[in-house]
């Protein structure tokens, strides 16, 4: 995919300065390459950023999981997120996924959402991975434990990673339909730039 073209997620805290004509990339959550037949890459978080308290969203993953926890979002909405989404595996020292027990002491593979969030957990080795990867080294009966060190970690079931992976075309195309009508007058607004 040839891109010139991104969708800035910004800090939400960020306003520019009055000589800014850019966003200080500090300032820039990530990004979402966007090609010129209008289809949209996956998100690609900015190494740099760094959120403005413990407690800040760090990554579109790690908001999605805070809205679940207050029942604002649908599970396919979670799902299309980790379709599109690269996230870092904590390894032990051989390589292999660190496997860890969940706060509700469930065996975990141990995942990060972003820099931030990998900052916040402790392991020997870490390794940027996609769903399908993290489907890959995923073993039976062990869960994924979603940003352990962060204010707000997420356990998901490994079935629901699996059937996220294996969703057909059909179903993601319900999918985008059920959160269309789950936000009935509600859209998604892009603001351009502007002094």
């Amino acid at each position: 995919m040839t891109t010139e073209n991104y969708f800035l997620l910004m800090d939400p805290d960020w306003a520019p300065a009055e000589a800014e004509t850019v966003p200080d990339f500090d300032a820039v959550i990530g990004v979402w390459p966007l090609a010129g037949d209008g289809s949209v890459g996956s998100f690609l978080g900015n190494p740099d950023y760094r959120p403005r308290d413990l407690n800040a969203v760090a990554d579109p993953l790690d908001a999605m999981f805070r809205l679940a926890g207050r029942a604002e979002v649908r599970a396919e909405q979670i799902q299309l997120i980790l379709r599109d989404s690269l996230f870092e595996v904590a390894l032990n020292g051989d390589g292999r996924p660190l496997i860890m027990r969940s706060p509700d002491d469930v065996p975990c593979v141990v995942i990060a959402t972003s820099g931030p969030r990998r900052e916040q957990a402790t392991a020997p080795q870490w390794r940027r991975i996609d769903l399908t990867e993290l489907v890959s080294l995923l073993p039976d009966r062990v869960d994924v434990l979603f940003n352990p060190g962060s204010p707000v970690p997420f356990r998901l079931i490994g079935d629901f990673i699996r059937e996220s992976l294996l969703m057909s075309d059909e179903q993601i195309v319900e999918a985008y339909e059920v959160i269309r009508e789950s936000l009935g007058d509600r859209r998604l607004e892009v603001v351009p730039w502007q002094l």
